[in-house]
């Protein structure tokens, strides 16, 4: 992956395919280390902090998500290539994996796995923070004490690349299969068909009650069952996916703000500008002037 970095932590990197990268950062010095590498938006990217912490820094630092040691965190942005920017923090550990979601795909049907989280990885972009299980630790620390000859050492981490992968998703399929409302696939279904009706139109959603009847389904069932799907409410889910469009809008920068905001569902564009500013940090006019 061709990491550069700043102060000089011990970096292992090992390129096991034109699509496959896994990284070794140990930054046993005193410092933050900053560690840099552009990274287009074909690539997932998985990490696994084991030691201290570290900050990722998007749109130039402006939006930071901190990773705690025996933490992990999936990151795909597949409409925007996003260059990696992370802060080490001194006496910290973190091993990145980064593989094409082509090539992921390909693994999971190539051994016939159904996953939903796979399944979905097309159009959404997706950040999943984790708790490091102890099944992945010890793969991790097989991973750093690797002691074979550089012609086995490719062969080697494929086949615990592979194990991660398995260790990882399992986990989050068996969590879902322990869910008392998505352990059916129809109730699944059921619920992205009823993502997939609130995002149709942004500016009038239906209330709850209205999707409940149209979908036949409970309140209750609703509620929870969005919840564990999209780790949100359903109103949260949507001011996300909102704000994200505005984003996008702002980047385009061919409509005024109040235009975008009544396009996304506000009467009041302040009621806009400080959802925004709470979400990303700056107002949209802010957010703008890094364009110009």
């Amino acid at each position: 992956m061709d990491l550069k970095n700043t102060h000089k932590s011990k970096i292992n990197e090992y390129k096991l395919s034109t699509d496959v990268f896994i990284a070794q950062i140990d930054n046993f010095t005193a410092s933050t280390d900053t560690i840099l590498k552009g990274i287009d938006k074909r690539y997932i990217q998985f990490y696994f902090c084991t030691k201290g912490s570290l900050t990722f820094n998007f749109n130039n630092g402006i939006y930071k998500i901190n990773l705690n040691e025996g933490k992990s965190f999936l990151f795909y942005y597949p409409t925007l290539d996003i260059p990696l920017s992370l802060n080490i923090n001194a006496e910290s550990k973190v091993y990145i994996v980064v593989l094409s979601i082509q090539k992921l795909h390909q693994l999971f049907a190539e051994y016939q796995i159904q996953n939903n989280l796979i399944s979905s990885m097309t159009q959404e972009k997706f950040y999943i923070e984790r708790e490091i299980g102890p099944a992945i630790k010890l793969v991790l620390n097989q991973i750093e004490q690797m002691k074979l000859s550089p012609q086995f050492q490719n062969l080697f981490l494929i086949g615990k690349m592979y194990e991660l992968f398995t260790l990882y998703f399992s986990e989050i399929e068996s969590q879902t299969e322990h869910c008392p409302f998505l352990n059916d696939e129809n109730e699944g279904k059921r619920i992205k068909e009823i993502k997939d009706y609130l995002l149709a139109d942004f500016k009038n959603p239906p209330t709850i009650k209205q999707l409940c009847e149209k979908f036949s389904i409970s309140e209750y069932h609703l509620k929870e069952g969005f919840k564990e799907l999209y780790g949100t409410t359903v109103y949260g889910y949507l001011l996300d996916k909102k704000l994200e469009y505005a984003l996008h809008k702002l980047e385009e920068n061919q409509q005024m703000v109040k235009d975008i905001s009544f396009e996304i569902g506000y009467e009041n564009p302040s009621h806009f500008i400080s959802a925004f500013k709470k979400k990303y940090g700056l107002t949209p006019k802010q957010y703008i002037k890094q364009f110009q």
